[in-house]
């Protein structure tokens, strides 16, 4: 599946060994990639920004699916691919911490 996001945790995924890839992308790229995605936008402004439906409900992403990532950092808004896969070592915890800093 296809889900746009505003914010990004590992604890989207049931399992432990997940690996995400990130690309980021134009605006233009983002808004022809959403065109059958399931909005998964918590943040009213930017779901406004982006022409989304605003829903707060939690993502359940699997390996396969596709997440389209869009938030503002420091005022400016920012779009990404983000294509989870299997990864050898499980990621815990405190490893969230720094993975979300790279987003």
């Amino acid at each position: 599946m296809k889900f746009i996001i505003s914010s990004f945790s590992w604890e989207m995924f049931d399992q432990a060994n997940i690996t995400v890839d990130r690309y980021k992308l134009s605006e233009e790229e983002f808004q022809m990639a959403i065109i059958d995605a399931v909005s998964h936008v918590g943040h009213e402004d930017i779901a406004k920004l982006i022409n989304v439906t605003y829903n707060k409900d939690p993502v359940h992403a699997r390996i396969g699916d596709v997440l389209l990532y869009a938030n503002k950092y420091r005022g400016v808004l920012k779009f990404y691919l983000l294509i989870p896969r299997e990864n050898e070592i499980p990621l815990y915890r405190e490893e969230e911490l720094y993975a979300e800093e790279m987003l």
